[in-house]
C-alpha cells in the first residue's frame, strides 16, 4: 500500500541537495551539522569548484571532515562538465547527484543556464533571452543534447538523483509542458528509471514541473527532495506543494543513501 502525504509529509524526508562553504555556500560543515536538527539531510557541494573541490583527492577530504561531524555526504557533479570521479571516491560517498548548469551543443557552443536559473529562482523579474529560445530548433537542440549528457552522467558517472531536471531556459519561457513535450519526458524518465537514478524536486527553481511528475510516477520512478539552499534552510513549501500537485507517494523518495548499486558508508 503507498503511503501518501500528509500535512508537513515534507518535513521528514531527508534533504540531500545542500551547499556549504566548501563550494559557494555561506555556511561552515560544523553548521550544517547543526542544522540536522531542523530537518535530516546531507551536504553536497558543487564538483568541480575552482581551489576548493578540483579533484578526487579535495572530495575525499571534503568526505572525511563531513562524516567525522556526523553528515551524509554527497556532492552536485556538474554534468558534462566535471571529470569522472574515481570509483572508490564515488562509492565513498553517501550518494551522487548529477545536474546540468549548461550545455555544449557544439564544439565550443555554450548554452549558459544561468540567467534563466535566476528567473526561475525569482532574483530577477525577466527572462531577457527569452525570444532567443522560442526558436524550435534551438530548443530541440538542447533537448537532444541535454538527454545525451544525462545519459552520460548514468551510465559513465553512476550517478544516483538527476538534479533539477528542466531547470534551464526552456523551462523560464513559462510553459514546460510545451517545451518538453511529452514524448521526450517519457525518453528522460524511462532512463532513470531503468538505472534506478531518483529524479529531484528542486526546492530553489521549482522543477519539475507537475505532468512530469505524474508520468515519473506512473512510470516506477524514484524520488529526491533538494532545497539547493546555499544559505540556512528554509521552508520546503514548494516541493511540498510539488509532492502535493503530483499526488507522490512519500515512500518513493531517497532518505540519504543510494539505490542504485553498491554501497554507502554506514
Amino acid at each position: 500500500m503507498l503511503v501518501r502525504p500528509t500535512i508537513g509529509a515534507v518535513g521528514n524526508l531527508f534533504d540531500h541537495h545542500i551547499h556549504s562553504d566548501r563550494s559557494d555556500g555561506t555556511v561552515t560543515l560544523a553548521d550544517r551539522a547543526k542544522s540536522v536538527q531542523i530537518r535530516p539531510h546531507g551536504v553536497s557541494d558543487h564538483y568541480p569548484w575552482r581551489d576548493k573541490m578540483r579533484n578526487d583527492d579535495d572530495v575525499l577530504r571534503y568526505l572525511e571532515d563531513a562524516s567525522r561531524l556526523g553528515l551524509r555526504v554527497g556532492l552536485e557533479f556538474d554534468l558534462g562538465v566535471a571529470e569522472p570521479l574515481r570509483p572508490t571516491t564515488r562509492e565513498s560517498l553517501h550518494y551522487v547527484i548529477g545536474a546540468l548548469h549548461q550545455v555544449e551543443l557544439a564544439p565550443g557552443e555554450w548554452i549558459r543556464f544561468d540567467d534563466a536559473g535566476a528567473f526561475l529562482k525569482g532574483r530577477v523579474k525577466t527572462f531577457s533571452d527569452a525570444d532567443r529560445f522560442r526558436d524550435p530548433d534551438l530548443a530541440q537542440r538542447i533537448r537532444e543534447r541535454t538527454l545525451e549528457v544525462i545519459r552520460v552522467g548514468i551510465e559513465r558517472d553512476q550517478i544516483d538523483i538527476l538534479g533539477h531536471a528542466t531547470m534551464g531556459p526552456l523551462t523560464a519561457l513559462g510553459d514546460p509542458e510545451s517545451a518538453y513535450p511529452p514524448e521526450w519526458q517519457e525518453r528522460l524518465i524511462r532512463m532513470c528509471v531503468e538505472a534506478g537514478v531518483a529524479i529531484e524536486l528542486n526546492e530553489a527553481y521549482g522543477v519539475p514541473h507537475r505532468e512530469l511528475l505524474e508520468r515519473a510516477q506512473a512510470l516506477g520512478a524514484r524520488f529526491s527532495v533538494g532545497s539547493d539552499t546555499h544559505f540556512e534552510l528554509r521552508p520546503l513549501d514548494r516541493t511540498d506543494a510539488m509532492i502535493r500537485a503530483a499526488g507522490l507517494p512519500v515512500d518513493r523518495f531517497l532518505q540519504g543513501r543510494r539505490v542504485r548499486t553498491g554501497s554507502a558508508p554506514g
